[in-house]
């Protein structure tokens, strides 16, 4: 039997016992038209849900079902016209919280066997989309920042163990920027994402591997990357900075490094390492046009390039073991081709 109790105006408290069940739902809405929808099911046990509403027509739809004990969902929505949809099912001792500042936001958390892990969703400014999706996971963090407008984030975790995923996304125009990411079963991953400016998209996966580092940051326009490690202990950076830039990590091997820094525009900085213990380092800046493809299939090598110019080209395998290549292109229409 659920027992509901006025506690200040437009706040209550409903608490649902039975023998050594205790469920929590408080309730605080202040506006015009706001819906609240919360669904609590019979098999739940010290599950809690907090919803705080300050504005109008703002709708939040928290429910746990299938077992779900010791788990909170908390909404926030401060504005107007929001959105808030959070899933816990047959979920242990985990979080999930959505807040929102501004107009027009939707944020979706699910968790579905999710144990010890937390899904964060913080939006402010106007119109934001974000979902973050956890199955069958243990001690995993999602986290997801949006400021400003138009972005759209979209977090998935799986089959894993110590995972983390931590997004920030910021835009000012109508137009903003978009990133999916995806970790699935190994443990000990982090994605790291940022990304500032308008139309940039990326894509990030760690699949199987386990202890690997994805850091991405795009500030500027028209920036693509994507990243897909599948080996252990692979560490990739990328920064991109004004526009229409292209790059591509794909680490399949073990204990890979690879750095990409595009500074100009329309470059392409393409790296395979299917080897083991290789590095990969290519700064393009000063010009334009620019392309980078290396594939590191043996094991122990490092190449190390710079592209000043415009429409430099530098096309590399490494199949061999402990190799070394340095390699500066400074000026335009330059070529470098090994073997």
């Amino acid at each position: 039997m659920n027992k509901y109790t006025p506690i200040a105006a437009g706040v209550f408290l409903a608490i649902a016992t039975s023998g050594a069940m205790a469920n929590t739902i408080l309730v605080n809405q202040n506006g015009v038209g706001n819906m609240i929808a919360p669904v609590q099911d019979a098999t739940v046990v010290n599950g809690t849900i907090i919803i705080n509403q300050v504005g109008d027509f703002n709708k939040s739809t928290p429910e746990q079902t299938g077992t779900t004990n010791n788990s909170l969902i908390g909404h926030s929505q401060i504005g107007d016209l929001n959105m808030a949809e959070s899933l816990q099912d047959d979920t242990s001792g985990s979080f999930a919280t959505i807040n929102q500042v501004g107009d027009g936001h939707d944020a979706t958390t699910q968790q579905f066997s999710a144990h010890s892990s937390t899904a964060n969703v913080l939006q402010s400014g106007s119109p934001q989309l974000a979902t973050i999706t956890q199955f069958n996971v243990h001690t995993n963090i999602a986290t997801v920042n949006q400021d400003g407008s138009s972005n759209d984030a979209n977090v998935n975790q799986s089959f894993g163990t110590l995972n983390g995923t931590l997004v920030n996304q910021s835009s000012s125009y109508v137009l903003g920027n978009s990133i999916t990411t995806m970790q699935s079963g190994g443990s000990f991953n982090l994605i790291e994402a940022y990304q500032k400016g308008r139309e940039n998209s990326a894509l990030v996966s760690q699949v199987a591997g386990s202890g690997n580092i994805s850091v991405t940051s795009q500030d500027g326009k028209w920036n693509n990357l994507n990243v897909a490690q599948s080996g252990d202990g692979n560490y990739s950076r990328v920064f991109q900075y004004w526009e229409s830039n292209t790059a591509i990590h794909n680490q399949s091997g073990d204990d890979n490094w690879a750095k990409t820094i595009q500074k100009s525009r329309n470059n392409i900085a393409w790296v395979s390492q299917p080897g083991d213990m290789n590095e990969s380092s290519i700064i393009q800046s000063g010009g334009n046009v620019n392309q980078y493809y290396i594939t590191q299939s043996g094991n122990s090598n490092e190449f190390t390039a710079t592209q000043t110019g415009n429409s430099n080209f530098i096309s590399v395998v490494q199949a061999g073991n402990g190799n070394m290549q340095v390699v500066n292109q400074i000026g335009d229409n330059n070529m470098y081709i090994f073997p």
